[in-house]
């Protein structure tokens, strides 16, 4: 059965400061105010000025110079990439542009929240956020090919038990998040994504289920087909985080699990208490097919390990590189976040209708 398997030394987080966070985070929430067509008031330019700078005071955006350096680290990755020699067809460098461009408009837009019905966080109330340009259009256009906007719907809302949001993500502008067909020719398709989240406060566990459905058809998978559909779910639970870091024996605090037709994932991070005060977490994956596809995943999941381990472009140790540094700056800003959030929840609390709305038609 393939396994990949990683230990990191991590900077420990207070406890105390995550507890506060997540209140604030919640004051943030009940902070939103919805106004003309139910979008979200945001603050004015000066105050999202001021809202951004502290944000890079703290570490939580990077600043020009941090994003000039990560792009010399990077480098060019259309450096080696060539052409297919078919004027008629898109080369492999044309590709490569146009996704290195979706992935700067993606950086450069903005969260477009809209209560489409219901109360502000009353269960039964739905939204639908989008990512919109500085101009405040749509990211994608609503003919187009990608993802348009998520259906959220509150399930529930308790802030002293449990609170649970369904989302639905849309691939076209006609696909609501209650859609329920299959996606077969002539109907509405359904949501690529749907799921809920639900952050239960007394045991302090936080669980993301989803169901997957991948927008590609090929001769062995056509539209519908269980092939192109798979389940994922995790969980985080805070207690045996923290029994486990401080040395206690306990079952996996944070676990992930994925099925397909095909193939079955489960994963898990655990932490131990590490030298001077850190921790160390040792993650795990194993990769195993389901019936006939036993020996091809082993095969393929023993080729893509290999590919991996040559790549110069990316590892595992690259990665956990990346995941390290960005977990310490979060360490580092944890103890002041709950002020910063609070600040942020008054702010909007504060917007006024007319400082910056934000319209987009889906």
């Amino acid at each position: 059965m393939p396994r990949l398997s990683h230990t990191l030394a991590l900077t420990a987080l207070s406890r105390e400061d995550l507890a506060r966070t997540v209140s604030s985070a919640y004051g943030v929430l009940r902070g939103a105010r919805f106004g003309e067509g139910g979008l979200l008031v945001l603050p004015s330019e000066e105050e999202s000025r001021r809202l951004e700078h502290r944000a890079r005071e703290l570490g939580l955006v990077l600043t020009e110079e941090e994003r000039a350096a990560h792009g010399r680290r990077v480098g060019d990755p259309l450096d080696g990439v060539g052409g297919t020699g078919d004027p008629a067809g898109s080369t492999e460098r044309e590709v490569t542009a146009q996704d290195l461009a979706d992935e700067v408009a993606v950086s450069e837009s903005e969260l477009s929240l809209r209560l489409l019905s219901g109360e502000h966080l009353a269960p039964g109330s739905t939204y639908l956020a989008t990512e919109v340009d500085p101009q405040g259009r749509p990211l994608f256009a609503p003919d187009g090919e990608g993802w348009v906007g998520t259906d959220l719907t509150v399930a529930s809302w308790d802030e002293s038990g449990v609170c649970a949001v369904d989302f639905a993500m849309r691939e076209d502008a006609g696909t609501g998040g209650g859609s329920t067909d299959n996606g077969e020719e002539g109907g509405e398709a359904a949501p690529s994504t749907t799921g809920t989240v639900v952050h239960e406060h007394a045991e302090e566990t936080l669980t993301l289920e989803a169901d997957l459905r991948f927008p590609v058809e090929s001769a062995m998978a056509r539209w519908g087909s269980r092939l192109l559909r798979a389940h994922v779910r995790v969980r985080v639970d805070l207690p045996g985080w923290f029994a486990a870091a401080g040395g206690a024996v306990t079952s996996p605090p944070v676990t992930l699990e994925v099925d397909h037709r095909l193939v079955r994932a489960r994963g898990e991070a655990v932490p131990a208490p590490g030298p001077d005060g850190t921790w160390s977490v040792s993650g795990q994956l194993d990769v195993r097919g389901v019936g006939l596809s036993r020996p091809i995943v082993a095969v393929a999941a023993w080729a893509m390990g290999r590919s991996l381990r040559r790549s110069e472009q990316w590892s595992v140790e690259s990665g956990a590189a990346r995941f390290q540094e960005g977990w310490d700056d979060v360490a580092h800003a944890l103890p002041s976040l709950p002020e910063f959030l609070d600040d942020v929840a008054g702010t909007f609390a504060g917007a006024r209708g007319d400082d910056r709305p934000r319209t987009p038609e889906l």
